[in-house]
């Protein structure tokens, strides 16, 4: 499956790139994300529940970062196993721009499914990843607004 978008944030590519490499945020953002931990400076490992219709089914994944250019650009590898629901892989490439007023991601991803998750075919898992990233990008904003907040609230004393 492929996937090609972009999202506009009001806080720099700086502000939105630091946003992305921090576990917590991934963690509260990431929908069903119970665990999100920074292994080494480029690899990190959760775990995330999810629902796929009537199935629930739960992951162990490592996420790996790699062409590492802060702040406008980076690949992202995600490898996911549930012993119910099968695999799952995938790479993004993500570059951050400085735009009017704020900062525009853009990415493009791909992914692979095995085991119980294709059987399940690729039209229903498409459908839900897009639904996934959508409240990912919902949830993500709202963390850059707080974040943002929070800075001008430092920012004034």
């Amino acid at each position: 499956m492929e996937f090609v978008g972009d999202h506009r944030f009001s806080a720099s590519a700086m502000e939105v790139w630091l946003a992305l490499n921090d576990p917590e945020v991934l963690k509260r953002t990431i929908p069903g994300c119970e665990v999100m931990e920074r292994v080494t400076p480029t690899d990190y490992a959760g775990h995330l529940k999810i629902s796929l219709g009537i199935l629930t089914a739960a992951f162990d994944g490592k996420i790996t970062l790699s062409e590492l250019n802060p702040p406008t650009s980076y690949r992202i590898s995600v490898e996911a196993h549930g012993p119910i629901a099968g695999s799952a892989k995938g790479s993004a490439r993500v570059r951050l721009v400085d735009h009017e007023g704020g900062a525009v991601l853009h990415y493009e991803a791909e992914s692979e499914i095995g085991g119980r998750l294709a059987v399940l075919g690729a039209k229903l898992m498409h459908g839900t990843a897009t639904r996934y990233a959508e409240k990912f990008f919902a949830r993500f904003t709202k963390a850059m607004e707080e974040r943002s907040a929070e800075m001008a609230r430092l920012a004034r004393g």
